[in-house]
């Protein structure tokens, strides 16, 4: 092979890797994390429904200070773990938390490693990390069961929940506005990405197609038919790869960012609805395991 040749061989070669998505964190950092430090002038904590935040700091995986706002509705039977998209802060989702607090709900909403106050750099891996870490915080030092925490994603915050589901027990999921997998709705905005195999994309591969087939987590899926961010079938795969107990609310007149400005009739009622499935499938779970429980077993118990 002429040296020009191989020259160029090598030099295409690392240029390809160079750019790989799994490799090039920088790069992709910028295009995937919209992060906004926690603005000077903010009011103070917000009083959702009566209910007054409470701020509070955890520890992530790898030692970065996370921070989160609690809202601790006296009489909710559920708490929901509110993983938000990739831009801003927890500041612009008080609206709705609000409604998630007027459903019934406590809520517990954080900022990712590198939003907000909280410390550190945002990646794929530290994102997922970084929802352990919350979900963790509930249990450990809220003393929250895990079978009272429902796991809500808004847009990339969905493939966060959706993996928290795979390492941690909790009671459902809600899903909001949510893509398909990483990979997909990357070769969307990105055609050039297609380039790569699913092997150069970062790791967990958030491929929420492949968590929710092996999933029966009571699920709500909440999208809408207007989104051109994340188009909604995106939504409509999700919802057929699950095969647990589900539900769809398709919001005809929402977008991606304004489920609780175009829809907040729509989205209340599914929220409050939610926690019926909650109950028919825990009842369902406790039939099965108190029938397959030795006759000795229960007369010791």
């Amino acid at each position: 092979m002429p040296a020009e040749l191989l020259l160029g061989t090598l030099l295409a070669a690392a240029f390809y890797i160079g750019l790989a998505p799994r490799i090039n964190i920088p790069l992709y950092r910028k295009m995937l994390f919209f992060p906004a430090r926690f603005p000077r002038d903010f009011p103070g904590l917000p009083n959702l429904e009566g209910i007054a935040g409470e701020d509070v700091f955890f520890k992530g995986e790898k030692g970065q200070t996370l921070n989160g706002w609690y809202f601790n509705k006296p009489d909710s039977e559920y708490v929901i773990l509110f993983n938000h998209g990739n831009s801003g802060n927890l500041t612009i989702r008080h609206h709705i938390s609000r409604l998630m607090v007027r459903a019934g709900y406590s809520v517990f909403v954080y900022d990712y490693q590198g939003f907000g106050r909280s410390t550190g750099r945002p990646t794929i891996d530290g994102i997922c990390s970084d929802g352990a870490a919350a979900f963790d915080y509930l249990v450990n030092e809220r003393g929250i069961d895990p079978r009272n925490i429902i796991l809500y994603g808004e847009s990339l915050g969905v493939s966060v929940a959706a993996h928290l589901s795979t390492v941690r027990q909790c009671s459902g999921m809600i899903l909001q506005s949510g893509f398909a997998s990483l990979t997909r709705i990357a070769h969307t905005h990105f055609p050039l990405l297609r380039i790569y195999p699913n092997s150069l994309f970062p790791q967990p591969a958030l491929d929420n197609i492949a968590i929710l087939k092996n999933s029966t987590m009571p699920l709500l899926i909440i999208h809408g038919e207007l989104d051109r961010v994340i188009p909604v079938k995106h939504a409509d795969d999700l919802f057929e790869a699950h095969g647990g107990s589900k539900k769809f609310v398709r919001l005809k007149g929402t977008a991606h960012g304004d489920v609780w400005s175009t829809a907040e009739q729509e989205y209340l009622e599914a929220l409050l609805e939610f926690p019926t499935t909650l109950r028919d499938v825990r009842k369902e779970l406790d039939a099965v395991a108190a029938a397959s429980t030795p006759s000795s077993t229960k007369a010791i118990s």
